[in-house]
């Protein structure tokens, strides 16, 4: 396959000519499948994203109107229950100022149409950043894979926030690149990622452990590779991105916790997620819970109604719901029902083409276009898939900005891969990992090209700084590998 690979790469056109051929391939794939999600109604989420955009809108009109805020709508519709970051209601409230009553159609393509300016933002960012040949992978995929050009149709966040997310590790390469040249980053830079990350958090809450991981790198980097003066202003510099990342997600935060009456950061839905996922969902409501609601919403209202009986925090009793429900899983339990997550998330990537229809069904064309997005899917995937795992247990050495970069993809996709454990896991997750998957298969397909090769390694040229920096990164690089490496093997052996 690797030779297969090169023959491909040395037909290739030069990065930017290929660049435009390949976002004229995306928006031709994208007004194809169009057709398929424009009269869908909102699927679960989706609904509350919806709900809370057009309650966003109305804010606005008050505001602009100069009449008192609807608080009630706002806290519930955007609040809810804490389950949802506002993201997705904050990028669809333009559409419903401008039509409050926005039919199907142009929902589903007000937010085409919004994710391709999205995408297209973060071509750009990543050719400054990494170069035009990583700008081609990212338009190569996830931007060609006919289920995630389907999903961006969709109120979900998750794909969006996978398209920040890379930017944002471009952001950091970029950012390291100065600290090796003794730089510290410009107020500007700082600002930047700041908003980014913000911006992560908003789309999809299971992002904040790879934002705290990214953060804590970037700040060592600075303490480690810049002296004196340069090291300060590195340090205010985080200081900067920090606090533009706090300020931002106050709002929600303060919002949040005001209304359901304990202190939320991001979102609520642990507690329920781990109940509903690997305790006994028949001891989920301290027994069983009403059967004629659907099964997330079945605990959330009886968490709700002992709040109120109680004067307790529905979050709260939800802890304590959780609690009850998973007092006896065993490790055996936990470790099958892992692996039922991981398949989840990882090999039905095309379940939503099912999902996400018109009542009335598709008819004959529209159901034999969908099967050919499906199959399609599955086609173009599973290869980019075994890559990025395969990837996982090797590292990348043939450059420093090779480990650099292979380091923190192992990092920022071990992260999201925590969400398994925790959650249960679904089709659309994998899209917020799918753009760091492009890096991670790519840069092992040309490691292993180099490798063939017999060219020396460059690292190995390296010095000062520099060098220094090689050697510390091998020995993470191998660490992360090898957790990962040992998390299935120990997944594994709890579950036979």
């Amino acid at each position: 396959m690797i030779a297969l690979v090169d023959r491909v790469t040395a037909r290739m056109p030069r990065p930017e000519v290929a660049l435009g051929w390949l976002i004229v391939a995306h928006l031709v794939l994208k007004l194809l499948i169009y057709p398929l999600a424009m009269h869908a109604p909102a699927y679960n989420d989706e609904q509350q994203y919806y709900d809370g955009a057009r309650a966003l809108s109305n804010l606005v009109r008050d505001v602009f109107a100069f009449h008192s805020p609807d608080g009630a709508e706002l806290q519930h519709n955007v609040v809810g229950s804490g389950w949802f970051m506002p993201g997705m209601a904050i990028l669809m409230a333009p559409l419903f100022i401008v039509c409050p009553d926005a039919a199907e159609w142009a929902c589903r393509g007000y937010l085409g149409f919004a994710n391709l300016l999205l995408l297209l933002w973060a071509v750009r960012s990543v050719k400054k950043r990494l170069g035009p040949g990583w700008a081609c992978l990212l338009m190569a995929f996830p931007a060609l894979l006919p289920s995630w050009v389907f999903m961006s149709f969709t109120a979900y966040g998750d794909p969006p926030s996978g398209i920040v997310l890379v930017v944002l590790v471009a952001h950091v390469v970029d950012m390291l690149r100065r600290f090796r040249a003794g730089e510290s980053p410009a107020p500007k830079e700082a600002l930047h990622l700041g908003l980014l990350a913000a911006a992560v958090l908003y789309l999809r809450s299971s992002t904040s452990i790879v934002l705290a991981a990214l953060g804590l790198i970037t700040l060592l980097a600075a303490v480690v590779l810049l002296k004196g003066a340069q090291r300060w202003r590195a340090v205010g510099a985080a200081g900067v991105s920090g606090a533009v990342f706090l300020v931002l997600l106050a709002p929600w935060s303060i919002a949040a916790s005001d209304a359901l009456g304990t202190r939320v950061v991001t979102t609520t839905t642990v507690p329920i997620s781990l109940a509903n996922t690997f305790g006994d969902r028949e001891q989920v409501c301290f027994g069983p819970c009403d059967p004629d609601s659907f099964l997330w919403f079945r605990p959330l209202r009886y968490a709700r109604e002992v709040g109120r009986a109680t004067d307790t925090s529905e979050v709260e009793v939800e802890k304590q719901m959780s609690d009850y429900a998973m007092r006896d899983v065993t490790t055996t339990h936990y470790a099958r029902q892992t692996w039922w997550n991981i398949g989840s998330y990882f090999f039905i990537p095309s379940n939503f083409v099912h999902y996400l229809t018109p009542p009335e069904g598709r008819g004959t064309v529209g159901k034999v276009v969908e099967v050919s997005v499906f199959a399609a899917t599955y086609i173009y995937y599973v290869p980019w898939f075994l890559l990025m795992l395969v990837s996982m247990l090797f590292v990348q050495l043939r450059t420093l900005e090779a480990q650099i970069l292979d380091a923190l993809t192992k990092v920022s996709l071990l992260m999201l891969f925590v969400q398994p454990f925790v959650h249960v896991a679904g089709s659309r997750y994998w899209t917020t990992a799918g753009p760091l998957f492009m890096i991670a298969a790519a840069g092992f397909v040309r490691e292993t090209s180099v490798r063939r090769r017999g060219h020396k390694p460059d690292r190995e040229a390296l010095d000062g700084t520099d060098a220094s920096l090689s050697r510390w990164l091998k020995p993470i690089q191998y660490a992360l590998s090898g957790v990962f490496a040992a998390a299935l093997v120990v997944l594994g052996i709890l579950a036979i």
